[in-house]
């Protein structure tokens, strides 16, 4: 990820824009005063699994995808972040300061503010903006968990591949997503044989177009 300099005002009106639940302008001149901007042109790690964050992300523009890595370093998909969210578990890690026990990757495109974790602490204590915000969080990202568990444990593998498909297309702002047929058996923990043959029966029905490591979402 890329630091980019940004003034403080500049960083008080993009959080204006995206998180309204900032409103008080001594609040906002708290926070942009410790915060920096990142974006990045590729895929790029946020954070990583067992890494202890220096930054929570506040994201402006695109998307963060959160997953789960197993000890043989399997990975299933849990959500994606947009603008206006940040990851609820990458606060629980700066505010009981435990190293990550997700991974976050920051597609193509992406920008946010990071906050510094050393400043959470004192702001859930002077700042009535900054708690409501925190549970919203972590509600919002509780519920996007229940999500992924319904998903796995009532829809069929096909249903889920449709779901990310359609997760994926939104947050790279485009119905012709990127990606190999590997990466998404990858996050949907299966086997690239199984999704291959998942989307051939997908494109027979016309909801997809398959090109190579490329994939057009015609009817969803």
């Amino acid at each position: 990820m890329e630091e980019n300099s940004a003034s403080t005002g500049s960083i008080k009106d993009i959080l204006k824009q995206n998180f309204p639940v900032f409103h008080n302008d001594s609040v906002l001149e708290k926070i942009a005063k410790e915060a920096r901007v990142f974006q990045n042109d590729e895929e790029g790690v946020v954070v990583d699994l067992g890494d202890f964050p220096k930054w929570i992300p506040l994201v402006t523009k695109g998307a963060i995808k959160i997953s789960r890595i197993d000890n043989e370093g399997g990975e299933i998909f849990l959500y994606y972040l947009y603008p206006g969210q940040t990851c609820a578990m990458t606060l629980n890690c700066c505010m009981v300061d435990k190293p990550s026990e997700v991974r976050a990757i920051a597609e193509a495109g992406t920008e946010f503010i990071g906050l510094p974790r050393r400043s959470l602490p004192q702001w859930m204590m002077d700042f009535e903006e900054w708690r409501q915000f925190t549970l919203e969080a972590y509600n919002e990202r509780y519920e996007n968990l229940l999500a992924t568990i319904d998903a796995i444990a009532f829809q069929k593998l096909d249903e889920r591949l449709i779901g990310l498909l359609r997760d994926k297309s939104i947050a790279m702002g485009t119905t012709e997503v990127e990606v190999t047929h590997k990466r998404l058996a990858e996050e949907l923990h299966s086997s690239r044989e199984v999704i291959s043959r998942l989307l051939k029966q997908l494109e027979k029905l016309g909801k997809v177009s398959l090109r190579r490591n490329k994939i057009k979402l015609l009817d969803f």
